[in-house]
């Protein structure tokens, strides 16, 4: 029975990752699969010795039977057959004449979501895409799994150079070395030799480079996050630059916000809504679709307010503000922006002063607005951000930060729904004047760091 409760313990548990860091070709720090190097997985109970490597592309054990543990590997070098192979040998006037046409418009997407499931940019999309692109001033764009936006900028925007970077292999029978390499974004693994790549990075001082990516919806956050800093670290060295943050499109669902500003702070989401031709959920037509559209937005560390979101797609400017904005949202003047995020008309909670999805409960316990049905006050705790000392996983009322500030009896004594640092109610500790008298707050791209001073 111990052992029965043991395993549906773990199994309920986070499941940690552990990824090799940039120069790992060089060390050999994880076993390989067939695609290139795996991820250590252990438990939140468990150390990484105690976990196993698995791969990182196929989430399903069944298509990549791969798993070691990691206490049966000892750092052996296994050779990497596929890291210094060169391009495939295609029929080089097949592929000229391929290049004539987006094959993305004829070839059968791949429809494995566990893995490389493809979903293509409807046409709205790739225009708005390749206007913010001619907006910001970029001569070169890195398609990173985003393989129709590749051929549409090769056709429509003659002064932006692009490369494709894919899972999919059929794409190498259209495109060259020049602007194609077989990839695995989850490990930032080339199969073939990866200089044609190194080589477009390669620019003057003139460029302006974006990485644009649009990965499984299943990936974790943490693995696409690892590789732009891997890409964006190769882009400086190859180009002797100390440091550049580089533009970044992240297209994924709004729903991962929390997850993607954890991975990124510099992150921000913008509001104007991805459509995919081959998915019915994920699009602004047919029976099956959302009613609030679809769910997919537009990540990115470019300022917001340099974006242009037409209002012949139903966007407006937000004078306050100062970015386009979608035209079912409101702003409040209390949170002093436009709050919503899944196309519903957020309303503005007093109790735990942020706006709130219209049907959000609140919940006194948790000191924030909820779903209605299956909230876990334990289970909702432990992934929430603290308004006093900024960490993620408890509240202020269980923050050691609060603990000190009633031994010194620094804060308010009054109990309810409150601030916990002065006692009024038309704020919480977010927003707190008091806050400069026990916390040095510096921000940074976006990341936040908060130091206690008592």
């Amino acid at each position: 029975m111990e052992t029965k409760c043991r395993k549906n313990d773990l199994q309920k548990e986070k499941l940690l990752i552990q990824l090799e860091e940039d120069d790992a070709e060089a060390s050999e720090q994880h076993p390989c699969c067939l695609h290139g190097p795996t991820i250590l997985f252990y438990r939140q109970s468990q150390k990484p010795q105690d976990g196993f490597y698995a791969c990182s592309a196929h989430r399903d054990a069944k298509l990549c039977k791969f798993q070691m543990p990691a206490a049966k590997w000892k750092g052996e070098s296994i050779k990497r057959e596929l890291s210094h192979r060169g391009h495939p040998h295609i029929n080089q006037e097949k592929m000229e004449c391929s290049k004539i046409v987006d094959p993305t418009l004829s070839m059968r997407p791949l429809e494995q979501d566990a893995v490389n499931a493809q979903y293509f940019f409807d046409a709205n999309a790739l225009t708005f895409l390749a206007k913010q692109c001619q907006l910001l001033g970029i001569t070169k764009v890195v398609c990173m799994g985003a393989p129709r936006l590749h051929f549409h900028l090769r056709d429509k925007c003659k002064n932006i150079q692009s490369f494709l970077l894919d899972l999919d292999e059929r794409f190498a029978y259209h495109l060259g070395p020049n602007e194609f390499c077989h990839y695995n974004m989850c490990n930032n693994h080339f199969f073939y030799d990866r200089r044609p790549f190194e080589s477009f990075l390669q620019g003057s001082i003139t460029d302006r480079v974006l990485i644009v990516t649009d990965p499984p919806f299943g990936c974790r956050t943490e693995l696409i996050a690892h590789t732009l800093h891997s890409l964006r670290h190769l882009h400086n060295r190859l180009n002797q630059i100390p440091w550049t943050p580089l533009s970044i499109f992240w297209i994924y669902p709004y729903f991962a916000y929390n997850y993607i500003k954890q991975q990124m702070p510099e992150m921000e989401m913008s509001d104007y809504l991805i459509n995919y031709t081959n998915h019915s959920r994920y699009t602004n037509v047919g029976d099956e679709r959302r009613a609030y559209g679809s769910p997919v937005r537009l990540f990115t560390n470019v300022p917001l307010d340099q974006l242009n979101l037409t209002t012949l797609e139903g966007y407006k400017y937000c004078d306050k503000c100062e970015k386009h904005t979608a035209q079912t949202t409101t702003h409040c003047d209390l949170c002093g922006k436009c709050s919503s995020q899944n196309g519903q008309i957020y309303r503005h909670c007093t109790f735990c002063d942020m706006c709130v999805k219209p049907n959000y409960v609140h919940c006194p316990n948790c000191r924030r607005c909820t779903q209605r049905e299956g909230h876990v006050c334990s289970s909702y705790q432990s992934n929430q951000t603290c308004w006093l000392c900024g960490a993620r996983g408890h509240i202020e009322s269980n923050c050691r930060v609060l603990e000190n500030l009633k031994k010194n009896k620094a804060v308010s004594t009054q109990r309810g729904q409150c601030c916990l640092l002065c006692g009024r109610k038309d704020h919480r500790e977010r927003r707190c004047k008091q806050r400069s008298k026990y916390f040095n707050e510096t921000e940074f791209m976006g990341q936040k760091t908060i130091e206690f001073t008592g």
